[in-house]
């Protein structure tokens, strides 16, 4: 069964202790801070899995091969993954409407490739621990710099925001592809004023990202709506699909 608090803090403490560690030296293995340590003995807070990997594997046991009175806390990143992956879906389809038969096909298209890059890659990869505040204000930065960098011309230094096999779906993949389609967006002589952040969601190492942004162009203002997918990798968050509409 699912060990919570504060059996898993006694747990913790009761294995520092077979080990013969001070809790000071566990924490220096584990990279933590000795307060953190102390409130997740005494059962205070609930660690993260990341951060309850990094203790079971300080203490040499073996999670997946326990007696059965602890089962790493899985469930809730799994959770957390298919609500966001629920409301990636709802966001699409929503943000295309699909009111056209070719419209619909971009949009079910569009979702297949971002929930099956997001299931994938949840089950490949290792949480960064890292809260949805520090990653919006990352995602913030990025778009910031996006505005900036667009509005300037510099396409190499706006490049370095996307990975190498990013997609602007549904018009173009990878780098040497964006690079066209970015240039041709400049040439067209819009402004960039605007990009907000509505909500971003977080499961391990990747971010779905919804928001509005607002263009100058000849006209007058327009606005409309993205949904972007982030990935961590190499230490830092890069986008991966970015897919957008003007609002009508």
């Amino acid at each position: 069964m699912k060990m919570k608090q504060p059996h898993l803090g006694r747990k913790i403490a009761d294995l520092r202790k077979s080990k013969g560690f001070t809790q000071e030296e566990l924490v220096e293995k584990c990279k933590l801070n000795v307060r953190t340590l102390q409130r997740i003995e005494a059962g205070e807070v609930s660690p993260r899995s990341y951060t309850q990997r990094l203790i079971f594997k300080a203490l040499e046991y073996d999670i997946h091969e326990s007696d059965g009175t602890l089962s790493i806390n899985i469930e809730k990143p799994i959770s957390v993954l298919v609500k966001m992956l629920g409301r990636l879906y709802r966001n699409v389809l929503d943000l295309f409407n699909l009111k056209t038969h070719t419209m619909r096909k971009v949009s079910i298209l569009a979702v297949t490739a971002i929930l099956i890059g997001l299931g994938l890659t949840a089950i490949t990869t290792k949480s960064n621990a890292q809260t949805i505040e520090e990653v919006t204000e990352i995602i913030a930065s990025h778009n910031s710099n996006y505005i900036r960098w667009f509005n300037n011309g510099q396409v190499d230094s706006l490049l370095t925001i996307y990975r190498d096999d990013a997609c602007m779906m549904p018009f173009a993949c990878g780098k040497a592809e964006l690079r066209i389609l970015i240039q041709s967006d400049m040439r067209s002589g819009f402004v960039f004023k605007d990009i907000e952040i509505i909500s971003v969601s977080v499961c391990d190492t990747i971010a779905v990202e919804k928001g509005r942004f607002t263009i100058f162009t000849g006209g007058g203002d327009l606005s409309g709506m993205y949904l972007s997918e982030w990935r961590y990798s190499n230490k830092k968050w890069q986008s991966v699909n970015d897919i957008a509409r003007f609002e009508q």
